[in-house]
Parts: C-alpha cells; sequence; structure tokens
C-alpha cells in the first residue's frame, strides 16, 4: 500500500512543481515498474487518474483533484533525488513519502525578492524588445506595481484570479496616461515587458508540445486555458488604454529607439536574476540557468537571422533542449533547470497577446496574422524541441519513457 501512495504522491508532486503531463505519466508508470506494480496513468492539468495493482489482485483506480503548479526548479530537483533513490531500492516508498511531503510544503514567501525580480524582467524585456530608456524606466517601474499587486493577491484569494487582468489594465492606463502626456513612450512595447512574465506563453507551448505528443486531453485543456488568460489580460489592455484615452486623450504614435547591442548583454544578466528569483532556483543551479537563457536567446537569434522570425525558434528550441539533456546526461539532474529559462526566453506568448488587444481595436487582418504567427512561433519552438530529443536524448534514468525502458 504504501509504494501505491508513493507513486500517487509522485505523480501529485510533479504536477504540482510545472511538470507537463507525459513526464507525470511517464514518471509513475517507471516508478511503478521499479517498485514491481502495474499501473496505468493518464495526466491532465487539473486531474490525475490512476489504474494501481501489485501481483494478481484487480487495479485499484484512484482520481486525483490537483491543480496547475508553479515552476520551483530547487524543490523539482529535490523531487527527482527522491523519486530516483526509491526506484533503486536506496530508500524505503515510505520514507520516500515522507520526503516527498517535505517537499511539497510550502515554502516562505519573498515577496520583496520577486517584486524586485518583476521589475527586473519588465526592463530587461524592454530592451530585448527593441524599447528605448524611456520603456525600459516605465516597464521597470510598471513591474513593481505588478509585484504589489502579487502581494495582495497572495493575501486575498479572491484577487488572485484577476491578478493577470487587473495587473494588465493598471499597466496599460499607466503607459497610455504617459504616452498622452507628452512623454516620449512606445506604451505597447511598456506594457508588454511590464507583464511579459504573466503571459502563458510556456503554458501555451508545452500545451502544443502535448499535443504533439498525442497528449490530446492534457493539452487541448492546457491550450484553452492558456488562450482564455491570454483573452483577459488582452480585455484588461483594452480596458487599461481606452479609459487612459478617455481621461487624458489618445496616445501618440511613437516609435522607440533601441539601444545598442551591448544593452542586451546587461538585459540577459537582469533576466537571470529574474528567472532565478521567479522560478525559485536554488544557488547550485544558477550557473545552469544563465546557460539556457544565453543558449536560448542566441539560438533564436541565430535562428531568426538564417530562417526569419516566424521559424527563429526552431534554432534556439533545438539549442535549448540538446543543452538541457546533456546537462541531465552529465549532471542526472533535471533537464528543466535548464530548459525552462530558456524557453521563457522563446515563448510566443507576447505574439498572441499582441494579436487579441489589435482585435479589441477592431483590427482584425493585423490580430489575426498576429495569431497566426504565435501558432507558427509555438510550432517552431515544439519542432526544435522534439528534433532535439532525437539527436541528444536525455538519460532514461533521469527522464523516464514509458515507451522505453521506463523501468
Amino acid at each position: 500500500m504504501t509504494a501505491k501512495q508513493f507513486v500517487l504522491a509522485l505523480g501529485q508532486a510533479m504536477h504540482a512543481l510545472g511538470s507537463p503531463s507525459y513526464r507525470v505519466e511517464d514518471s509513475m508508470t517507471a516508478c511503478s515498474r521499479a517498485l514491481g506494480l502495474q499501473g496505468s496513468f493518464f495526466a491532465t492539468p487539473t486531474a490525475i487518474f490512476a489504474a494501481i495493482a501489485q501481483g494478481d489482485e484487480a487495479p485499484q483506480t484512484v482520481l486525483q483533484r490537483v491543480a496547475p503548479g508553479d515552476h520551483d526548479l530547487a524543490r523539482l530537483a529535490r523531487l527527482y533525488a527522491i523519486r530516483d533513490a526509491v526506484m533503486r531500492r536506496e530508500v524505503a516508498p515510505e520514507v520516500g513519502l515522507t520526503r516527498i511531503r517535505e517537499v511539497l510544503q510550502p515554502p516562505p514567501a519573498r515577496h520583496a525578492s520577486t517584486t524586485v525580480a518583476l521589475a527586473c524582467s519588465g526592463g530587461g524585456a524592454a530592451v530585448l524588445f527593441g524599447g528605448g530608456w524611456h520603456e525600459v524606466l516605465v516597464a521597470t517601474g510598471a513591474g513593481v506595481l505588478v509585484g504589489l499587486l502579487g502581494v495582495l493577491a497572495a493575501r486575498w484569494n479572491r484577487l488572485g484570479d484577476v491578478h493577470g487582468a487587473l495587473a494588465a489594465a493598471l499597466v496599460a492606463f499607466g503607459a497610455g496616461a504617459l504616452s498622452a502626456g507628452g512623454f516620449h513612450l512606445n506604451a505597447a512595447i511598456a506594457t508588454i515587458a511590464a507583464i511579459v512574465v504573466l503571459l502563458p506563453g510556456l503554458s501555451f507551448t508545452t500545451a502544443l508540445a502535448e499535443l504533439s505528443m498525442r497528449h490530446l486531453a492534457a493539452g487541448s485543456a492546457r491550450l484553452m486555458g492558456a488562450l482564455a488568460s491570454l483573452l483577459t489580460m488582452a480585455i484588461g489592455v483594452g480596458l487599461g488604454t481606452r479609459s487612459a484615452q478617455l481621461i487624458f486623450g489618445p496616445a501618440p504614435l511613437t516609435e522607440a529607439t533601441p539601444l545598442s547591442w551591448l544593452w542586451n548583454v546587461c538585459a540577459l544578466l537582469v533576466s537571470w536574476y529574474a528567472f532565478m528569483v521567479l522560478l525559485r532556483a536554488s544557488r547550485k543551479q544558477s550557473l545552469w540557468v544563465l546557460l539556457g537563457i544565453v543558449v536560448g536567446f542566441g539560438g533564436a537569434r541565430l535562428g531568426g537571422h538564417w530562417f526569419g522570425a516566424e521559424l527563429g525558434g526552431f534554432l534556439g528550441a533545438v539549442a535549448v533542449a540538446a543543452a538541457a539533456n546533456l546537462f541531465a546526461r552529465w549532471r542526472r539532474r533535471p533537464a528543466a533547470i535548464v530548459r525552462t529559462p530558456g524557453l521563457l526566453l522563446l515563448v510566443p506568448g507576447s505574439l498572441g497577446f499582441k494579436g487579441f488587444t489589435m482585435a479589441l481595436d477592431q483590427n482584425f487582418t493585423a490580430s489575426a496574422q498576429f495569431a497566426f504567427q504565435a501558432l507558427l512561433v509555438g510550432g517552431a519552438i515544439v519542432a526544435g524541441l522534439l528534433i532535439a530529443g532525437v539527436l541528444v536524448p536525455p538519460p532514461l534514468e533521469v527522464e523516464p519513457d514509458s515507451r522505453g525502458a521506463g523501468g
């Protein structure tokens, strides 16, 4: 019975720490085989179905209600170590179960560092999006506002349901007011840069990956959730922008003046700190997070130069996934430590977000173009991940695959 409980707790913990459905299912399957169980598993973003049997007994079917969790690289590495120790019979399942429960204990709140990280993320994204000093300044200040709203949302659950839309509305209102008041500002760049970490671009890409790997239910549910989140945030931007126009008048169309390429290096370093905090990485993982960021950014820029902006993410995804799988082979750690921060620089959330905001302005032709571009970029990233998995597959003892030697 304890072995069954451990397998179920493992799946729930992996789900809570941001793992995709296929990784949850494969890990539960591999762990079941190692413990002498027969298990069939079906993971979705909101539930895990499990049928587990031991020996000749009838399978016991269990439904676990789960909620999509945030990425936590430090706790994910601890969870993998617990799983591997139990699978190698170095630790009894009951001890592993206790350790999993300890891993799932909520970490202490870090409101101040999270707010600083959101400010850094906004400023760094503004540079990478081609903004100038005014866009960087506004996006940084708006990132502080987003962080303070997050603090309130953590204390007031009802506010958490509308955190993204409310943050988008307030940021868009502030950017529109400054632009209409004579501040030389590209309001679109400042707005998207400030809220880019709230956009579900990574969920969008994960959903496409799940669909491509024939996890149709999980991929469809995650995709609709990402689109719904994009839509609510786009409505928030529309309300904020229109409110600023009604109060302060229409904002002039302003072209941003991009900074020199040297500032991209500073933006990457600032984003490094932001990702370390937002992804809850440990200090031991810091250099690997930086590796993912540099490889993702460099691959995307090189791919954009060779294949164009839409397909540039392909080369970036190949480079990030290959580096992540090599890291998993060398260090025997989750590939997500390198892969997740790298993909955050590639995900197409901002493109889809632009499409929704243009639709609110009744520019349906341009919005359809951006929506198609977001799908194309997302598809290119997923194709790159799949190709890298073939060229440099992760080690099965670190990233189990139910189609291979999962035990």
